[in-house]
């Protein structure tokens, strides 16, 4: 039994040396633009983000979309949890669109988006079914998202 454990143990371990990678790497295109422009910078990235959770949303509320629908709620889970969830993440990316993140330093603005892409990215793999998969082309198209931004 701990023979079958260890390279389970260890796939695991890599995957979220990958994870921590790939996010520390947006998180240093981020810092990369902490300067003068950074604030408008950020409100773009979080508009970008919003369209890609109100799509996750909209492919995951059965009553609105059709049964072909690039996510899935695993079954078993709440789609009214998971809608709920989703409905917050919206609601604090609306913040960084507005005046009130203004008054945030660069650094705390990038920590709480950490954070959040962090949390949408735990999402997808408890909610959604191939969660890891929508996860990972989620970071990359949001990377590539940022990266071109004016």
């Amino acid at each position: 039994m701990m023979e079958q454990l260890i390279p389970v143990v260890m796939i695991v371990a890599m995957v979220a040396f990958v994870l921590i990678k790939q996010i520390g790497k947006l998180t240093n295109k981020l810092d990369a633009f902490s300067g003068e422009g950074s604030f408008e910078r950020y409100a773009q990235f979080s508009a970008i983000i919003q369209d890609h959770v109100r799509n996750i949303k909209l492919s995951l509320d059965s009553s609105k979309t059709p049964d072909e629908r690039p996510f899935k709620l695993i079954e078993g889970k709440n789609e009214d949890e998971a809608l709920e969830i989703l409905s917050d993440f919206i609601r604090k990316l609306v913040f960084f669109e507005t005046m009130m993140a203004k008054k945030k330093s660069a650094k705390e603005i990038e920590a709480d988006l950490f954070e959040l892409l962090s949390h949408l990215d735990g999402f997808l793999k408890e909610y959604c079914e191939n969660g890891e998969t929508l996860s990972d082309a989620l970071r990359e198209t949001l990377l590539e998202a940022y990266q071109q931004l004016d």
